[in-house]
């Protein structure tokens, strides 16, 4: 009986797929790349630029399985990812297996469902050349540009600092946000408006915007001019000089696309961008549902930068909302949203596999982040394939003549949803970021004027309730509030999240859906950027320093648009326009000679400032210097002198504060003290006695009786954990660990000795350490109003916290 070997990427995927096809055929998975190029440069540029190909440190025992198979089958299926690095992958694993000599194919699976897998097996087609080619042209410029720019920053400002192709693109976009919020200086603006009603009582108010006097456009920048409106409109005439009433729409979203899932994920669900992509993943290889069949593939695949939806999807997306929401909500026509122009269009948009598998029959089977991103690829899907929700909106003009006779404009607007439309996906009056505006429209402010912000008074309300007018209608001003002045200032642009960022690469044409979550994973985990509050990108001081370098030296990838070509480039080389060769050829004749002129720049760190400090050990003069590690004091003396002193991050010098601890060396009393990486106790016996500890908190350990501290972690990109002083103790060795920071208070409900800081970044809580007891309180509330899951005489909270 003949046999077919079908390799997949994931193990989880190849169990599913096997389930599908049956005993003629064995399933592998390669478990992503086997193969890549050598730590070392490991690229030929004279000959061709190249590649030497190692096994990848790991893979050797996945290749064995493989060539062992293929020994025993007709022929082999290579059934990777449906992209470009899947394409690459599938070429990699041809060539360690080409000596089987088998008939080797390449299939595609855009949907992990047992009609999905058949349809893929049905039609083979050969490897595409030009598909691995492109990814075999970015893996070589990343290499070369990775390789030799790092080199070159190392040599410029500090070592073991790296550099990537399209990373430093992501950095300098964060830099140079940054240098615009330093460099806004903010204006004074006033809102002006007035609260009035068609009575004489309180009956129907609403709040009128102050626009226009004279019949000029009217924007009030100072205080003195605000008091002028002011006692001009509480004495005026009101009546309306114009009602218009119209129809509008607001047209449905278009489904998702990688990046439009990950700005979601982002501002919906408060998702980063790489475990978005992860939970995207295991729904696309396959979720058990308890079925005979086993794990079924709940979406399509997720990396797609297209809009596009199948003719049978559509179809079963209309035929479904017929039936769950009535005829009015399926439009007369399929939706169809045009995908933007450099997308490659090679995959559909992200969609369930089958709508008989809805959110709430699969729940049980999923985590709670599954559900939440498959409800969320569901509600758009359908809503993409709805009618528009259409609106009854009112705009009212009205004339305001004060005493002196002169006319103020004001405007108000209301709008009442009058056909729900696609909204009965999502929930009526939820309207997600990315919907489209309303017919007519603009999207956000105009340019030049302050932006709005939610909690102002005045800003425009479009969901406003205004009762009937009528043209010539005279009004009267309601107080309070009457009339409202509101002094506001303009605000600097807003820092990037991780949802803008990825919209902000998109729309500038950097990196393509697969690279978004990496890229900004590699920005973070090189201590280039630090996260705000856990959402807003802050470059720290090497990250602007990185990019100041690189601007300098003006190589061609630092610009965005260049590197946004280059992706145009490579999407040439996938059509099969270009030779992969002759775009290597370009790139790097110009960037050889660009780089060979950067090297002879002088180095881009700060240089050492003298300061009133005197040296401890030999009294020469201490200079401010700088380090990747940040700001600190060396002697002028160096090398004869090494004496140095951590400075804080802002590259002052911190006063020191009492503690009341004494050192266990010398005994002298020991000081807090800000350096380099925070906060640190120091002994006054300095630089005798050089002992330094982190910080108590506090909070004894439930163990061993010691102090609890914040312990960073030595790997790059690690996470903090709080664990016991003697963790590094000769005697002791305390491995008491907690992942969330203790608080010195006892807990109100069960009197264990301390609680943590728990919850989510959007509603952080204080809870019980001890997990049995359920005491927890909202940040900021006092502890006698807190909730508790717990009866009196909970159990004390355990050792293995």
């Amino acid at each position: 009986m003949s046999k077919t070997l079908v390799v997949v990427e994931s193990p989880a995927k190849a169990k599913t797929i096997k389930k599908y096809l049956g005993p003629k055929y064995e399933v592998l998975a390669s478990k992503g790349h086997i193969r890549d190029l050598p730590k070392k440069m490991g690229i030929d540029i004279e000959k061709g630029f190249q590649e030497t190909y190692e096994i990848v440190p790991g893979k050797e025992k996945v290749v064995q399985e493989l060539k062992a198979a293929a020994k025993g089958v007709d022929e082999i299926l290579l059934a990777t990812d449906p992209d470009r690095e899947g394409e690459a992958i599938a070429w990699h694993i041809a060539e360690e297996l080409k000596h089987a000599k088998k008939h080797t194919k390449r299939v595609e699976f855009h949907e992990i469902t047992k009609k999905g897998v058949e349809y893929g097996v049905s039609h083979p087609r050969e490897l595409d050349k030009h598909l691995y080619d492109a990814q075999r042209a970015r893996r070589v410029l990343d290499r070369i540009v990775g390789y030799d720019v790092s080199a070159l920053v190392w040599s410029k400002l500090a070592f073991g600092l790296s550099a990537g192709r399209v990373q430093s693109v992501a950095l300098r976009i964060i830099v140079d946000r940054e240098r615009e919020i330093e460099a806004f200086v903010p204006e004074e603006y006033w809102n002006c408006g007035a609260a009035l009603s068609p009575t004489n009582g309180v009956d129907h108010p609403f709040l009128a915007r102050l626009a226009s006097r004279g019949g000029e456009k009217l924007a009030v920048k100072t205080g003195d001019e605000a008091a002028v409106v002011r006692t001009h409109l509480e004495s005026a005439r009101f009546r309306i000089a114009k009602v218009t009433k119209s129809e509008r729409r607001r047209n449905p979203p278009a489904p998702y696309t990688t990046s439009k899932l990950q700005q979601d994920a982002v501002n919906r669900l408060s998702f980063g961008a790489k475990r978005t992509m992860q939970i995207a993943q295991g729904l696309y290889e396959g979720i058990d549902l308890g079925k005979d069949g086993g794990a079924v593939g709940l979406i399509t695949y997720m990396r797609t930068d297209s809009t596009r939806l199948s003719p049978d999807a559509v179809q079963a997306a209309r035929e479904y909302v017929g039936q769950r929401y009535g005829a009015e909500w399926v439009p007369a026509q399929p939706n169809v949203f045009k995908s933007k122009k450099n997308s490659q269009d090679a995959h559909e948009a992200i969609r369930p596999t089958s709508l008989e598998l809805t959110p709430e029959s699969v729940r049980r089977h999923l985590k709670d982040d599954q559900f939440k991103l498959y409800k969320m690829i569901w509600d758009r899907f359908l809503a993409s394939q709805m009618t528009p929700a259409v609106y009854d909106q009112t705009s009212v003009d009205i004339e305001a003549t004060a005493k002196d006779s002169t006319v103020y404009g004001l405007r108000a607007s209301g709008r009442t949803l009058k056909f729900s439309g696609w909204l009965e996906a999502y929930g009526k009056g939820e309207i997600p970021k990315a919907a489209a505006p309303l017919a007519g429209e603009g999207e956000g402010d105009a340019e030049g004027e302050p932006k709005k912000e939610a909690k102002d008074l005045l800003a425009d309300d479009a969901e406003a309730s205004l009762p009937e007018l009528s043209e010539g209608q005279a009004l009267h001003l309601v107080t309070p509030p009457g009339v409202v002045t509101e002094q506001k200032f303009t605000q600097p642009p807003p820092r990037y999240t991780e949802a803008s960022l990825v919209r902000e690469l998109e729309e500038r044409g950097i990196g393509r859906p697969s690279t978004y979550a990496e890229i900004i994973s590699k920005v973070q985990a090189r201590d280039y950027v630090e996260k705000m509050d856990g959402t807003r990108f802050r470059p720290t001081l090497l990250g602007k320093f990185v990019v100041d370098g690189l601007v300098k030296s003006e190589l061609d990838f630092m610009d965005p648009a260049f590197t946004s070509k280059m992706e145009e480039d490579l999407d040439e080389v996938e059509a099969g326009k270009e030779e992969r060769v002759d775009l290597l050829k370009r790139f790097y004749k110009r960037f050889r000679a660009q780089l060979e002129k950067s090297k002879k720049q002088k180095r881009w760190n700060p240089d050492p400032e003298p300061t009133d400090e005197k040296c401890d050990l030999d009294g020469g003069v201490m200079l401010k210097r700088w380090s990747k590690n940040g700001w600190f004091l060396g002697c002028a003396n160096y090398p004869d002198c090494k004496n140095t002193r951590d400075l804080g991050p802002d590259g002052k010098p911190s006063q020191p504060r009492e503690t009341g601890i004494s050192c266990d060396k010398c005994n002298k009393p020991m000081v807090i003290r800000s350096g380099r990486y925070g906060e640190f106790l120091s002994c006054t016996g300095y630089p005798e006695c050089k002992n330094a500890k982190p910080v108590p908190l506090g909070v004894k350990c439930p163990k061993c009786g010691g102090d609890l501290i914040e312990i960073r972690p030595r790997k790059r990109g690690g996470k903090t954990f709080y664990g016991c002083s003697n963790y590094a103790s000769e005697s002791i060795k305390c491995d008491f660990k907690l992942w969330q920071k203790p608080i010195a208070e006892p807990c109100p409900s069960c009197n264990a000795p301390f609680v943590v800081m728990g919850g989510s970044r959007t509603k952080p809580m204080i809870a019980c350490a001890n997990k049995e007891c359920g005491y927890k309180r909202p940040v900021g509330e006092p502890a006698e109003t807190a909730e508790t899951a717990a009866a009196p005489g909970s159990p004390q909270p355990s050792v293995g916290l």
